[in-house]
């Protein structure tokens, strides 16, 4: 409850590690009137959960198995507006 879900976010290969991300998720969230904000990545070491945590995403729960999806996910959570730089 009140918080702003962000389901899918995805950025192409060919843009990865240029703060395309960072600046999706940012614009999308700084719009959100929830005061926090959850979403899911898969439960590895990533560049997209190192992104996560540096806009202040911590893990709420690991190892989480959605029934879609053939690799556990971890749920993350962050209060809004997201942390800067």
């Amino acid at each position: 409850d009140d918080s702003f879900v962000i389901t899918e976010l995805h950025v192409h290969p060919a843009y990865q590690n240029r703060g395309v991300g960072r600046a999706l998720i940012t614009t999308i969230t700084d719009s959100a009137d929830e005061p926090r904000s959850i979403l899911s990545a898969i439960d590895i070491d990533s560049p997209a959960r190192g992104l996560y945590h540096s806009l202040g995403y911590q893990d709420l729960a690991r190892r989480v198995l959605f029934p879609s999806a053939p690799k556990p996910y971890a749920v993350m959570g962050a209060p809004l507006p997201l942390r800067r730089r």
